[in-house]
């Protein structure tokens, strides 16, 4: 075991104290203080090397798998580390390219605060896109949490720090350690170490950043220096996580509804998790304008063997593990997500999300909202029919309802 004091007296003064890195130059702020990062089993410098700035990481414990993990990054009895001003031993360190930025914990902090709904959604949906790369290999971070993600000043996400990373290689072992509790299925154990680690805390890290984008207030009510919005430990009771659901279904978020859902799983797979994710991703690309610009809104269209466009049939209602969705005779267009639906009809097609009923778009955009109406009708002439109240109205594609 060995200290941070260590490594500061260490490093304050590195000349001659490495094997093959030569000359360290440890960076200092405007204040003259050393610039570093310390967690529960590491110590990261930010150091001057060979004109390069990067990044030097030492251990205050013994870590496992260190060689498989980081190769040739890993320099073996690389420091020589001052345990007392007159003696010491040469130890480990990783030597890696550093990233400038801030945490994911405090960019969602800083947004929630401003009320920044945008800065939220973006990070939502790029958050989104690296979860979906994690859970969909056959490795794991092991440790994912806000604080092991950077935030790049171009909104780009960088998870650091994978020392409890699982590799295929490391099949039958268990766990060198459990997570942060925080963002950690309450019934994981040491057994469970495989490449399913990261479904629990990517299904809740998503949740909170939808969550927020929709209501940063929500940050003032339930986030903390230590963890977001949720407490694992009491899911199935927690305030905000049903807050999140009720808000989600109410908006017809059904991507997000769905993936609330999974935190609410026996255990830390969450085998549903990676679809959902990946559905996610191609949703946020479509809404960033990835369809060819002369398509018609609403309309999806794939290459005929002459290589023009063909607009897909209108897409027609399929049942899959007792959710409903919608695909055409190419592709899935709407992953069946929801409780209950109608086939499409003049543009619309009426589901049930939980409760509450929606009007969405071919392309799976809600467009319409019904809340508290038990009953929907598909639309006929311009306008449908619902139930609420006790009473039948009808309502246009403009969301106005009249009484009948």
């Amino acid at each position: 075991m060995y200290t941070l004091r260590q490594y500061l007296m260490t490093l304050s003064d590195p000349a001659g104290l490495t094997r093959t890195l030569g000359e360290v130059e440890v960076c200092r702020d405007p204040a003259g203080r050393m610039c570093f990062s310390v967690g529960n089993s590491a110590v990261v410098f930010r150091i001057r090397h060979r004109g390069r700035i990067r990044s030097l990481r030492g251990y205050l414990r013994p870590q496992r798998h260190l060689r498989e993990i980081y190769g040739d990054r890993l320099l073996e009895k690389e420091l020589y580390l001052y345990t007392s001003p007159e003696s010491g031993v040469w130890v480990d360190v990783v030597l890696g390219d550093w990233i400038e930025g801030i945490s994911l914990h405090e960019a969602i902090a800083r947004a929630a605060g401003l009320r920044d709904r945008e800065c939220l959604k973006r990070l939502a949906g790029n958050f989104d896109r690296l979860a979906a790369s994690l859970v969909a290999d056959d490795r794991a971070h092991g440790d994912l949490k806000p604080e092991n993600i950077l935030v790049t000043d171009d909104g780009m996400l960088h998870p650091i720090d994978f020392d409890a990373a699982y590799l295929p290689c490391f099949a039958g072992q268990n766990s060198p350690e459990l997570g942060t509790a925080a963002y950690q299925h309450p019934a994981r154990t040491a057994e469970d170490f495989n490449e399913r680690l990261d479904d629990y805390p990517a299904a809740l890290i998503s949740t909170a950043l939808h969550a927020l984008s929709v209501d940063p207030t929500l940050w003032e009510r339930y986030g903390t220096p230590d963890s977001l919005l949720y407490d694992p430990r009491h899911i199935a009771t927690d305030e905000a996580l049903r807050e999140t659901l009720e808000r989600f279904e109410a908006l017809g978020m059904a991507l997000p509804y769905r993936i609330a859902q999974q935190l609410l799983a026996p255990r830390p797979e969450l085998p549903d998790l990676a679809p959902l994710l990946a559905a996610a991703v191609e949703n946020a690309d479509r809404d960033t304008g990835e369809r060819p610009s002369d398509a018609p809104r609403g309309m999806h269209c794939t290459e005929n063997s002459g290589g023009e466009l063909q607009p897909d049939a209108l897409p027609e209602l399929f049942v899959e593990r007792g959710r409903w969705g919608f695909r055409t005779p190419q592709r899935v267009v709407v992953p069946p997500l929801y409780d209950n639906g109608f086939d499409f009809s003049e543009g619309l097609a009426a589901v049930l999300l939980g409760r509450t009923w929606h009007f969405i778009d071919p392309e799976g955009r809600t467009r319409l909202s019904c809340p508290g109406c038990d009953v929907v009708k598909p639309f006929r002439q311009g306008r449908a029919r619902i139930h609420g109240n006790g009473r039948w109205m009808e309502i246009d594609p403009q969301g106005r309802v009249f009484e009948i």
